[in-house]
């Protein structure tokens, strides 16, 4: 049996994440993805046995640098106040999106290819610990009280469009600053 390399393995991976953010993650194939990552299609199946595994694992990479990339654990911090822990929660989303758009397209893309529109789901996993904030937030009667995946819904889709619109140029960065954006998205999730 032929040993894994890793490094084929992120070429792979690489393929994937190309082929989804020019072509939409439908048109992820073995056959794509060999062929832009100049390999032979039975060495994808050494990494990944069909299409589903290819796009968990580009899904589960994207995960692990936003999980890598901020301070989720924070939200937890009960001396912090829990309208500053969904601001904060906010702004790590909106930090991380306008650093890394291709990753929130992907995994965008990804997770309505899988029927999973709720947001930004991440596996003690962060989603576990915003879904505890965004309870507590419920149950203390400082947002309203919907399902969980509509405030992070409300969240992702957001700022995941205003990142968007600054890449096409529908408008500078500096033109829609984080306080208002925030603000847009606090008075959608606060109850008045």
């Amino acid at each position: 049996m032929k040993k894994k390399d890793m490094n084929k393995q992120t070429i792979i991976q690489d393929a994937v994440a190309k082929i989804i953010l020019t072509e939409g993650a439908v048109s992820v194939s073995t056959t794509k993805v060999a062929k832009l990552a100049h390999i032979a299609q039975s060495n994808v199946y050494l990494y990944f046995k069909d299409k589903q595994a290819l796009l968990d694992s580009v899904y589960n990479r994207e995960r692990d640098r936003i999980i890598n990339t901020t301070d989720i654990a924070e939200l937890r911090n009960h001396d912090i106040d829990i309208e500053n822990r969904i601001r904060y929660y906010i702004e790590q989303v909106y930090d991380y999106s306008l650093t890394n758009p291709d990753s929130m397209n992907l995994i965008e893309q990804i997770k309505f290819l899988m029927g999973e529109d709720d947001g930004l789901v991440i596996s003690d996993s962060p989603n576990d610990i915003v879904h505890e904030l965004l309870q507590e937030a419920m149950d203390n009667q400082v947002i309203k009280k919907l399902p969980i995946n509509f405030h992070m819904g409300i969240v992702f889709s957001t700022i995941h469009r205003h990142t968007n619109n600054i890449i096409e140029n529908k408008y500078s960065k500096s033109e829609y600053k984080f306080e208002t954006i925030y603000q847009f998205i606090w008075d959608a999730m606060r109850i008045n």
